[in-house]
This record gives structure tokens, C-alpha cells and sequence, in this order.
């Protein structure tokens, strides 16, 4: 039953992308989407029932696939969706449609064995709440095709260290020569709770990964690098999986893990300590004229890392970010988004059990909840842009959220190495002039339309509107006008521009192209003629 649930999430998936990035014609309850792979002859096009129609793309679909008149097993339609991208893309890497196949099957493997997981009991304590939250993301991104993807590691692994199963383990340490370290400290707080110069945590699969390399062995046998084994109280995985959080302590670490997950081996390379360091120092730089209300950023307040002049590629798999941490003993219980917004194996979101909680699931109540998840998340992160040129990557697994009593209360973004700032707008002596922090406007722009708006905001308008009577256009009426209250030109263009760039997962996926991914224009559902 759940490698069937696994299967038809994926379809959603490879659906809802093929229409954003390939194009198709949604009507009232069905779609076509035009196919150049197939042979003359033969139908040139598929089609499936839409059973929800969703202004931004987040469409629901029956069970099957047709090509012509004939419904496609999964396979079928996997390799389909395969040799088509195949078809539309310019230049096809070797093996790519093998290696997409794989990545599909993998993702959805990886589902159906979550799916199975025997859910945890309604958590009580806010450190549970927030942990509850992070290890319930079981079928990931909505306009992914390999959003559960992860190679490189085992099964039995998986069980041990996937926050889907609920891990939680001890990190190792290692010491390092004092003249191999180097670190950027950019805001305040303790690192580790022992905290000690020459030491890095690694993550307990890392800790394996790394002893069998031949360079590591070579600088332990040289005196250089000492593995001490696991040390300290127990930590758990967050959603992104090597992002981890001790819930008593101050500081998370983001961890090298060498594995594939989705597009990329989720090391950290050096370039992305600097982009994340720099995002910390240019927050720091300038937060403190924000006057927002229940709106906070959770800064990397540094790096500490081996030498890579000294090290080359081996810096990637042992350097670690620290990140703000402030929730301890506070009673603050914030949410990844991500997790809220999933549909549930009844179907029904918990973010709408939540709203649910503050009043009646009316029209009228829906658009007094959006308004006000507006005002801590739209309005402060549009300001921040607007005033300091300060892009955050608020997608929904960056952003969390905090509840009281139903209603949206504090929001929080995380993950400062996706930061983008407008060069021009940085103050002068706080960021060096080729920090990787710096865009020109539009990109820093077109960076946070997509994140926040389409990603995030379009995600959230989606599921009030498919499950509360508003309906999509009533809330996205609500954005509207909300932005009408904000200054500047970006609130402006939001309301006017005929388009939203969205990121082309699918595409970019096919043609390996994670670190400089294609982009596409979708309709966008604010804009004042839309009506």
C-alpha cells in the first residue's frame, strides 16, 4: 500500500513539473501535455484527470496516465517522462536517462519505506513539537522529480540516520593540528558545549566515510588529525538530513555528509562557508534597524574548517557551520513549513488542522489567517529586500513557523549560504567586493521572487485554498492587497508583473544541472489584471 502511495506521489511530482516546464493544457478536469519523444504514428501526447485545479500549478490528479487511449504503469510513464526530457534538452549528459530513472525509483523507494513508519505520538513539549515537525517531510518537494533521492548510503544506514525514521545519534569529534584549522567567527554564542579550538564535530556516517579515505589515514598516521569518537548528548536530524540539533543547546551544526541527496553530495564546500559567513556578518551588519514583530532570521554565526589551501577537496568533507539556535527554555515550538504544508496519508495537511484551531474553516476565516501569516513573513522579508537589499532563501523548508492558539505568531528564516544581496545596497566595508553574497539586483531579485513567492507563498495560497472554501483567487485577492500597504517598487512589480520565475527542477535535474539550474515564467496569480 505505501509503495502505491509512494508511486502516485511521484506521478503528482513528474506531473505538476511537466506542466510548469513542458507546458499542457489544464482544463476544468482534465490536462494534455504535448510529447516530441514518441514515434510519428503514435498519440503525441498524455493525459490525465485533474481532480484539483490550482492557480500556481499545484494541480491534483487521478490515477492514472493515458497515452492515447491507453493508461501507462509507472514505469512506462517514468521512462516516458524521461526519453521526453531527453528530447528537449540540448545537450543530453552520457547515461542521463538511465541515471533519471534510477533517481526516480530511489526517491520513491525511499518514500514508500517512510510511509511505513509508524507515526510518533502528538508530541506535547515544544522541543518535541519543533522535532516532530522536522522528521515528518516523507515525500518532499512538490515540484521535484527525485525529491526523496539519496545514494551513497544503505539501507540500514538509512534507519540509523534518516530524520523521516526519526534518528537520532551522538555526533564523533576529531582533533585537528592547530595549523590545519581555520574558522570565521561572525556572531556570538558557543559552537560545541565543550567547546574546545582544534575540534570539529562530524556526523557518525561522515566519521566512517572519512577513515577509509587514504588522505585522512595518511593525516592520522602524520599526527595531524586524531578521531575521538562520539562525545556528547544525543542529536537528532533535521529535515535537510545533515543539519542536526541538540534541542538544549544554542548553536545547530550543518554537517558535510557525502551522499547524493537529490542533486547534490551535501558536503560543504568552501565557497559555500564564505556565502553563509558573509550572510551572517551582513545580518549582523544591519538587522538592527529591522522593526518587524514576530519576524526573526537564524544567522550561521560562522565556520570552522581545514585549511583549503592545505587541503584542498578533504576542506569539503570536514567543515562545519554553526547556526542560531535560540529556542531552548523559551517554550517557542516554530515548525518547518515544508512538514505543515505536506499532504498526509489522510489527505489533509496539518497546516489546516492548525488554522482549524483558531476558528471555523470559512472563507472569511482563511483570509484573516493568511493576512496575518503575511504580516510576519511577506511583509518583513519584502522590507528587508526593499530597505537593506538582503535576499533570504526562504523556501518552505527554510522558514519556520511558530502557532498560538491556531494563528501564525513568529516566523523564522534559516540557511544564510542561499543569501543574495544587491551589491549596490550593502554598506560600504561590511562585505568584501567578491563575497559570493553579492548579486546585481535583478538576480538578487528574481532569486527571492522565486523562493518566497512562488516556492513559499504559492505553496501556502495552494493548500488554504485547495482545503478551506476560499479558493485560491479569494486568497491570492488577499496578497494583493496586502501588498498594496507596502512601499517600494518590489511590492509594486509583484502586483504588476505578468509573470513569477519558477526554478525548472525537472529540467535542471535531467541535464545535472544543480548548481546552475534553468529557470521558467509561470502566470503570476497576483497580478491585478489576473482577475
Amino acid at each position: 500500500m505505501n509503495e502505491v502511495m509512494a508511486r502516485a506521489a511521484a506521478r503528482q511530482r513528474l506531473l505538476n513539473s511537466l506542466v510548469r516546464e513542458v507546458g499542457g493544457e489544464v482544463g476544468a478536469d482534465s490536462v494534455r501535455i504535448p510529447l516530441r519523444s514518441v514515434a510519428a504514428g503514435t498519440a503525441r501526447h498524455l493525459s490525465v484527470e485533474v481532480r484539483h485545479r490550482s492557480e500556481i500549478g499545484h494541480h491534483a490528479y487521478g490515477a492514472e496516465v493515458f497515452r492515447g487511449g491507453t493508461a501507462l504503469e509507472h514505469e512506462e510513464f517514468v521512462a516516458l517522462v524521461a526519453e521526453e526530457l531527453a528530447a528537449r534538452c540540448t545537450a543530453v549528459p552520457a547515461g542521463a536517462v538511465e541515471r533519471f530513472r534510477r533517481q526516480v525509483a530511489n526517491s520513491v523507494a525511499r518514500s514508500a519505506r517512510y510511509l511505513d513508519r509508524t507515526p510518533p505520538g502528538d508530541p506535547v513539549a515544544p522541543e518535541e513539537i519543533t522535532r516532530r515537525a522536522e522528521q515528518s517531510l516523507l515525500l518532499g518537494h512538490p515540484f521535484h522529480p527525485t525529491p526523496k533521492s539519496a545514494e551513497g548510503i544503505s539501507d540500514d544506514d538509512l534507519e540509523r540516520f534518516a530524520p523521516e525514521l526519526g534518528a537520532s545519534f551522538r555526533l564523533h569529534h576529531w582533533a585537528v593540528a592547530p595549523e590545519l584549522l581555520v574558522e570565521d567567527r561572525v556572531g556570538d554564542g558557543p559552537w560545541l558545549p565543550d567547546e574546545h579550538p582544534s575540534v570539529l564535530p562530524v556526523h557518525p556516517w561522515q566519521d566512517r566515510y572519512l577513515r577509509e579515505h587514504s588522505r585522512v589515514q595518511e593525516l592520522v598516521a602524520a599526527g595531524l588529525l586524531t578521531p575521538l569518537g562520539p562525545v556528547g548528548a544525543e542529536v537528532y536530524a533535521t529535515s535537510s538530513v545533515r543539519t542536526v540539533c541538540d534541542p538544549g543547546f544554542s548553536t545547530a551544526w550543518k554537517l558535510p555528509l557525502h551522499v547524493r541527496i537529490t542533486n547534490f553530495v551535501r558536503n560543504n564546500p568552501f565557497e559555500h562557508l564564505r556565502r553563509a559567513a558573509d550572510a551572517g556578518r551582513l545580518v549582523a551588519a544591519v538587522e538592527e534597524g529591522w522593526k518587524h514583530e514576530g519576524f526573526e532570521v537564524l544567522p550561521e554565526t560562522g565556520y570552522r574548517a581545514l585549511d583549503p589551501s592545505a587541503m584542498g577537496e578533504l576542506t569539503a568533507d570536514f567543515a562545519v557551520l554553526f547556526r542560531r539556535n535560540p529556542f531552548a527554555g523559551t517554550g517557542i515550538a516554530p515548525r518547518v513549513l515544508a512538514a505543515l504544508l505536506e499532504d498526509r496519508v489522510d489527505g489533509r495537511p496539518e497546516l489546516i488542522g492548525l488554522v482549524e484551531q483558531a476558528g471555523p474553516l470559512t472563507a472569511e476565516h482563511a483570509c484573516e489567517w493568511l493576512d496575518r501569516y503575511l504580516r510576519i513573513s511577506l511583509g518583513p522579508l519584502l522590507a528587508v529586500f526593499t530597505d537593506d537589499g538582503v535576499g533570504f532563501e526562504a523556501h518552505v523548508q527554510n522558514s519556520l513557523l511558530h502557532i498560538e492558539g491556531g494563528w501564525p505568531s513568529r516566523f523564522y528564516v534559516r540557511d544564510m549560504e542561499g543569501t543574495s544581496a544587491d551589491r549596490e545596497r550593502v554598506p560600504e566595508g561590511v562585505l568584501p567586493p567578491g563575497s559570493p553574497v553579492l548579486y546585481d539586483d535583478s538576480e538578487a531579485w528574481q532569486r527571492l521572487q522565486y523562493h518566497l513567492v512562488t516556492n513559499h507563498l504559492g505553496h501556502v495560497v495552494a493548500v488554504l485554498g485547495r482545503f478551506t472554501p476560499a479558493g485560491e483567487r479569494l486568497l491570492w485577492s488577499v496578497v494583493r492587497e496586502f501588498l498594496r500597504e507596502l512601499p517600494g517598487r518590489y511590492a509594486a512589480e509583484l502586483r504588476g508583473a505578468a509573470t513569477l520565475p519558477a526554478k525548472a527542477n525537472l529540467l535542471s535535474r535531467f541535464a545535472e544541472r544543480g548548481e546552475t539550474p534553468l529557470y521558467v515564467d509561470i502566470p503570476n496569480p497576483i497580478r491585478e489584471e489576473s482577475r
